[in-house]
């Protein structure tokens, strides 16, 4: 890692890119893939008193797979381009190992797809004019009950380059801004609240509606306790519901058949989920926070119907696992970093709204129930043993009117019937970044669920 005043990462990909292949074609490697990246990332740290805290951190780095006789080896590295080049060549060299077959895919599989054009970071002043949009809209909307503690932007750009000796290259330029939103009662008697946000477009940001949006659910977490157990309804945030599809992910990867947990989570007639509950993945889209030509071992991707209201119907696989497995190659590799080898992870998951629901319609067609807010333990989801187990803070509700809060509940049970007990889905969708990737869900509505204290 790097850390400079100024730093062009176009160029630097560039001098990367041709310091590792002019390397590796010195090499006795008869089929190679190389994979450059270079970033820059700027964290801007808001607090109520001044000065304002800002980062740069600028990085580079370089990953290389190479077979040859029968052997295949990976190797990565950062820092200066000749030096990263030199250490990534040298350990994909000393890594080799005897594969039964060749992991790099085959010419005629690798391809692009079409996505929209990169993303644009706005202007320098656009953070401290959000800043202080989102200071006001968060005292006006509370009441003057809550304000910002600490607000933290990260603007990302980055670009990166996959070559092969096949005569393959694609290459994506990007960027992404976020924010982290600390909300503390202006009274001091509960603990902050923190909301993450991605921006999509910063021309279209609404500070005042993300402030609303913000201290609803803040403000719904303030309200008189409220302790119950048993068989409920159940409502879950965006947040909560994309946290807990994102534990779901590895019922959509390759598995050798004897230990495949998925033919045991459907029921007689073929069904994993309810009829409402749709998901894709879908990382070529527009919309989406990862916009990539190919997936990350440059095979074309695009939209995958992995459960199709309620029916399992494809499954991603790289081609490296493919291979594996006995899978058919589907462009569902996924590079978390340079640092790692391409494996299978969805890259763009999705619930479909369709039909979906309005939120305040949902909440009100609930009568008495579970909203849960806000996660306060990761979701533990187990497909081995059909069972599943999510801890959060959350409000009753009956009518869509609200009872009480309850601080702490967990609601555990069987995986399968949780799915199948999904009657409905809203149409507040949102992206949120989870362990397993990008996910992009709306407010969930689960029925007859277990809820203990």
């Amino acid at each position: 890692m790097v850390w400079t005043q100024d730093s062009d990462p176009i160029e630097r990909l560039h001098r990367t890119a041709r310091s590792t292949r002019d390397m590796i074609i010195h090499t006795d490697a008869t089929r190679w893939e190389m994979f450059a990246k270079a970033s820059t990332l700027r964290e801007m740290v808001f607090e109520p008193d001044p000065p304002l805290e800002v980062s740069v951190v600028h990085e580079t780095g370089v990953a290389v797979r190479m077979t040859g006789h029968g052997e295949a080896g990976f190797g990565a590295a950062s820092g200066l381009e000749a030096q990263a080049a030199r250490v990534a060549v040298e350990a994909a060299g000393s890594s080799l190992a005897a594969l039964p077959f060749d992991p790099l895919p085959p010419a005629r599989l690798l391809g692009c797809t079409p996505v929209a054009p990169p993303r644009h970071l706005p202007g320098s002043a656009w953070a401290s004019h959000v800043a202080e949009a989102l200071t006001r809209g968060v005292l006006q909307a509370s009441g003057s009950t809550l304000l910002i503690r600490r607000l933290t932007f990260q603007e990302g750009t980055y670009a990166w380059l996959l070559a092969t000796g096949d005569g393959f290259v694609a290459s994506q330029r990007d960027a992404t801004l976020s924010l982290l939103v600390e909300l503390a009662p202006r009274s001091g008697d509960r603990i902050p609240h923190h909301e993450w946000v991605w921006v999509q477009r910063p021309d279209d940001f609404d500070p005042e509606a993300i402030a609303a949006q913000m201290c609803n659910r803040a403000i719904l977490a303030g309200g008189p306790p409220v302790s119950r157990d048993g068989l409920f309804d159940i409502l879950l945030h965006p947040e909560v519901g994309a946290h807990l599809l994102a534990s779901l992910s590895t019922l959509f990867l390759p598995t050798p058949e004897e230990r495949d947990p998925l033919t045991r989570l459907m029921d007689r007639n073929g069904r994993l989920g309810s009829e409402a509950l749709t998901l894709t993945d879908d990382r070529s889209a527009a919309d989406c926070p990862p916009v990539a030509p190919c997936d990350g071992e440059g095979l074309p991707t695009g939209r995958h119907i992995l459960l199709d209201h309620g029916v399992p119907r494809h499954r991603l696989a790289c081609h490296f696992e493919a291979q594996l497995h006995g899978e058919p190659t589907r462009g569902g590799a996924r590079r978390l970093s340079y640092r790692d080898y391409p494996t299978t992870g969805i890259g763009a998951l999705r619930v479909s709204p369709d039909p979906g629901i309005p939120p305040a319609q949902l909440l009100k067609d609930a009568g008495k129930s579970l909203y849960l807010l806000r996660l306060v333990a990761p979701v533990m989801a187990d497909p081995a043993t059909d069972s599943f187990r999510l801890r959060a803070q959350g409000v009753w509700l009956d009518g869509g009117a609200v009872e009480g809060f309850q601080p702490l509940v967990e609601v555990s049970g069987a995986l399968s019937l949780l799915l199948r007990r999904t009657e409905a889905v809203g149409t507040d969708l949102a992206w949120y970044q989870t362990k397993a990737g990008f996910v992009e869900a709306p407010t969930l509505f689960i029925t007859c669920q277990r809820v203990t204290e």
